[in-house]
């Protein structure tokens, strides 16, 4: 199969100047090839830029993809921060109505307990004084006793009733 121009002139002049059936064969053959790769050269170059159509189609989804989730979690980023800060500020008016309910409480104890100390103070003056009062009367018992032991007794008439007997003043 001469695929050469001058392989083909000197198999022509062999035969008479009327090409053979082998140099008929061999120009359809190299037609055929020769088609062939023209065409295989086309389907590669179209599937190359089919490939790189589809490659460059590929990274812009990825792109937009990789856009909608930064996107996303910049929206999603947000609202979990507001969440936050609301929850944050509720949880600090909470704490000062807390803190404020406490101090309330404490200062009503406080008085509460200045109260008490105060009411004490007056009923430990009152005891004190009663206190004085029956220490005052028991020293008057005391002496009257000892007013009474230290006299000579008088033979007390049989009529004599015992509170008779025992008023010291009547009997000095």
């Amino acid at each position: 199969m001469p695929d050469r121009p001058e392989q083909e002139a000197r198999a022509a002049e062999e035969t008479g100047g009327r090409p053979s059936h082998a140099d008929v064969g061999s120009k359809v053959t190299h037609e055929i090839l020769r088609k062939a790769e023209t065409k295989a050269a086309a389907r590669i170059e179209e599937l190359t830029r089919t490939a790189s159509a589809l490659r460059d189609e590929a990274d812009q989804y990825a792109r937009d993809i990789r856009e909608a989730a930064d996107s996303y979690g910049t929206q999603h980023r947000q609202s979990v921060e507001k969440e936050a800060r609301a929850l944050l500020a509720d949880a600090e008016e909470q704490s000062t109505k807390m803190r404020d309910a406490a101090q309330r409480k404490a200062e009503e104890l406080e008085r509460e307990v200045g109260q008490r100390h105060e009411t004490l103070r007056r009923e430990a003056k009152m005891l004190e004084e009663r206190k004085q009062r029956v220490l005052e009367s028991l020293r008057d018992v005391a002496a009257q006793l000892q007013d009474a032991l230290a006299e000579p007794v008088k033979q007390a008439p049989d009529d004599e009733s015992l509170v008779e007997a025992l008023d010291v003043e009547r009997r000095r």
